[in-house]
């Protein structure tokens, strides 16, 4: 079936990570919890977010489901036994959310040349995110703060912490299709991870691509369909040209 539809992964692929943010994360929660128990140390603290963010890793992993901020929230309150009001923990959840709220990410290279070439031949375009700790309502903002947002059908745009799964589970590529008004067969999706990007999209029917031009996914999954390097090999792993 003819190419009517590409959604792309959000990290790594359209967007380099942040490779601050955890410590910065790391900090303000250092600080809220000083606020609040003075007597923990820096060491206690960070233990304790740390298990949180790996409960996060194994929801996702193991079992396909968002855990969140909410979710490390819950894990860090009682790891420290620390009982907060609702406003404070309104705080914390901004804090984990979006540590440096003024801070624009980098696109990946190529990706905005790639995504208006696209674009120009009618394709409609969606994102479909395992959104981790900075939610989609977070990411929207970086997509349109940085313009990107502009490519990307609104309707389109698929957050794990918004649909309630992460890939490779179907909801969550169904959600960004659906909008597209398209089906699987006639889509494609670009992304940086084997186990999720690849296995989700070829299990669904979608064409999959796999981009390491940032990150080289070394973990286990299937390989895409295509794999490229740079942005400007896109349009021909499509079989646009």
């Amino acid at each position: 079936m003819t190419l009517q539809a590409v959604t792309f992964d959000f990290w790594a692929t359209l967007f380099q990570w942040n490779e601050d943010a955890g410590e910065v994360r790391r900090a303000a929660v250092r600080e809220f919890v000083a606020r609040h128990r003075a007597e923990l140390s820096a060491e206690v603290v960070d233990a304790a977010f740390a298990a949180g963010v790996a409960a996060q890793n194994q929801a996702w992993r193991s079992e396909s489901r968002h855990f969140g901020p909410e979710g490390i929230i819950e894990h860090l309150l009682a790891e420290l036994r620390l009982e907060v009001l609702p406003e404070s923990r309104a705080e914390l959840r901004a804090l984990i959310e979006d540590p440096q709220p003024d801070r624009r990410l980098a696109p990946v290279p190529g990706v905005e040349d790639a995504l208006r070439g696209l674009r120009a031949r009618g394709i409609r375009l969606g994102v479909v995110c395992d959104s981790g700790m900075m939610v989609g309502r977070v990411l929207r903002g970086q997509l349109q703060g940085t313009g990107l947002g502009a490519h990307f059908e609104p309707g389109a745009l698929a957050f794990s912490d918004e649909v309630g799964v992460t890939k490779p589970r179907p909801e969550i590529f169904r959600r960004a299709l659906g909008a597209l008004g398209v089906q699987p067969a006639e889509a494609a999706h670009v992304g940086d991870l084997r186990f999720t990007d690849m296995a989700g999209a070829r299990a669904l029917g979608m064409r999959a691509v796999r981009f390491r031009g940032f990150n080289d996914d070394p973990g286990e999954g299937p390989e895409g369909d295509a794999v490229i390097d740079d942005y400007a090999d896109l349009e021909r792993a499509l079989g646009l040209t």
